[in-house]
């Protein structure tokens, strides 16, 4: 009996991406600087300034260790997030169920792995590159998220693309106040290297897997994304990317220069008015 029959496979892959809170929607769901896409980065700043009012009071807590834990854990959740819904629901297109062309060589997904590192085990090395990629390349898919554009508020992937993305963020900020982790220029080596290897390794797998476009430098189809500005060729893209990174590497240290010098004035002239009062 033909109407009896049971529906394909595809067919029920076909109804879950359509329907269902881990499937897609249609594209402009997410709409570029909406409610939905200015809510997360307000939410980010309010828990910045907040860790910084209260960075004393945090560290000093018992809890400090166990917040740390539960931060690292979030964010962990997210990047896995991402691969497992990947593997069980796809890419948005019937049938595809691998993640050979979605393998972690991403920098927004490796600055979320050192953001974990950093957290649970406060490790030094991974600061000094979070801290200098998050603040530069990092600001890029919160202004501009375009891989999104077909999954808004209703749906899992809204919500693990905004926690991969601002939880490394805001934890780089909460070393920085909480932990006093401090950024120096000499330690800028590690974040260019970091995206020269990643590069490298892009490079030779985008040439070897049909379709990978990793770190964007085949080419992508997001739309409205800053990486449309780039080349169209994967070599010319790099190039672009890497002199890019070194720009805005410089302007990140000129601006975390002022701010230490400002910040250094204030705390001597705090001290000489101490000095005057108590004398």
């Amino acid at each position: 009996m033909e109407g009896n029959r049971a529906l394909p496979s595809t067919d029920l892959w076909a109804e879950f991406f359509s329907e269902g809170f881990f499937g897609y929607g249609e594209k402009g769901d997410f709409r570029y600087f909406s409610f939905w896409h200015i809510l997360p980065i307000v939410l980010l700043i309010a828990a910045v300034v907040l860790t910084y009012k209260f960075r004393e009071e945090i560290g000093r807590s018992r809890h400090e260790k166990t917040f740390r834990l539960i931060l690292g854990t979030a964010m962990m959740m997210a990047e896995l997030g991402y691969f497992w819904r990947l593997l069980y629901i796809g890419n948005g297109d019937l049938g595809e169920h691998t993640l050979l062309t979605r393998l972690p060589f991403q920098v927004c997904e490796w600055t979320c792995i050192f953001a974990i590192l950093m957290v649970l085990a406060e490790n030094k090395s991974c600061f000094d590159i979070d801290v200098v990629v998050c603040l530069t390349l990092g600001i890029s898919p919160l202004l501009l998220p375009a891989v999104i554009q077909r999954t808004g508020p209703t749906y899992f992937r809204y919500y693990q693309f905004w926690a991969e993305h601002l939880l490394p963020v805001y934890a780089v900020f909460y070393m920085m106040f909480v932990k006093k982790f401090r950024y120096n220029i000499r330690t800028v080596y590690k974040p260019l290297i970091f995206l020269a290897v990643l590069g490298g390794i892009c490079v030779y797998f985008n040439s070897k897997i049909p379709e990978a476009t990793y770190m964007y430098l085949q080419g992508d189809d997001l739309g409205e994304a800053i990486t449309g500005m780039l080349p169209p060729t994967q070599y010319g893209r790099l190039a672009v990317f890497m002199v890019l990174s070194v720009i805005l590497f410089a302007i990140h240290f000129l601006v975390f220069r002022l701010i230490g010098r400002k910040g250094r004035k204030a705390a001597g002239k705090a001290s000489a008015e101490e000095a005057g009062t108590a004398e």
